[in-house]
């Protein structure tokens, strides 16, 4: 009978978080431990759902420390132990460079959550975990109005290569996925401002963004997902402090 593992997911209400949650619910000797500001819809899909895992749900703001401190002290009561770390949650509110109210929520989720959440699993983490961070193509390049998420994009990436050489010494590995043009609730929400700003079409709007992307398509969720079961899988024990682009070469080898 294989081991059960425990994999802890933020953001898994929608978007690639759900994607991966899903993946890795197809498994009975997994665990999953998902978390989400929006417990509601979390809940939803899990209980319509037909999953071999067991899974837990949890509202969770990542930004709010207090809390977060409270939800892991019950974990490391009841389940002891995490072998897979997630880092999913995120928001992508466009701002102005002057808007400090939306620098320091998009800071204080994108980025501190991250880290609050990361800091707070370490204890619990086996040796030989994993971890895998959520950055984006942003991460590696900037985007007009765009000020705040570029910046919490960059500082994942700087945080996962930083982390990954502290925690070689527990096999522990730290990885970044950085996902373009991937065709979630998040995405599409983007689009359809950009369509109202340009007064054209839903329609027109995604053949103009899908023509900029080389393979002329969105990523889809599960794309991600399989990238993200392969970093915490056996055969990634000598990947870390890597960052992976998933993005329809819209990078173009960035």
């Amino acid at each position: 009978m294989s081991q059960l593992r425990t994999i802890v997911i933020t953001g898994a209400a929608n978007g690639i978080g759900r994607a991966v949650a899903e993946s890795f619910a197809a498994q009975a000797e997994h665990l999953l431990i998902l978390l989400d500001r929006d417990l509601a819809t979390l809940q939803s899909w899990v209980t319509e759902g037909e999953f071999a895992a067991r899974i837990e749900t949890h509202q969770a703001d990542i930004a709010d420390l207090a809390s977060l401190q409270l939800l892991f002290k019950g974990l490391a009561n009841r389940v002891g132990f995490v072998d897979v770390l997630v880092n999913s949650a995120g928001v992508c509110d466009e701002n102005e460079p002057e808007d400090l109210d939306n620098w320091h929520k998009v800071i204080s989720i994108n980025l501190n959550g991250t880290f609050y959440v990361t800091s707070l699993c370490l204890p619990l983490m086996a040796e030989g975990g994993r971890i895998v961070n959520m950055s984006s193509i942003l991460g590696r390049a900037g985007k007009v109005r765009n000020t705040a998420y570029c910046a919490s994009k960059h500082g994942i990436i700087g945080m996962t290569k930083a982390l990954a050489l502290d925690l070689a010494p527990r096999r522990i590995t730290v990885n970044a996925i950085l996902p373009a043009w991937i065709d979630t609730p998040m995405l599409q929400g983007e689009l359809a401002a950009q369509a109202r700003i340009a007064g054209i079409s839903h329609e027109q709007i995604l053949r103009n963004a899908k023509k900029k992307l080389p393979l002329r398509r969105f990523i889809q969720g599960d794309e991600v997902a399989a990238m993200v079961r392969y970093l915490a899988s056996p055969q990634a024990s000598g990947v870390t402090a890597q960052s992976l682009m998933i993005d329809g070469g819209a990078g173009l080898g960035m």
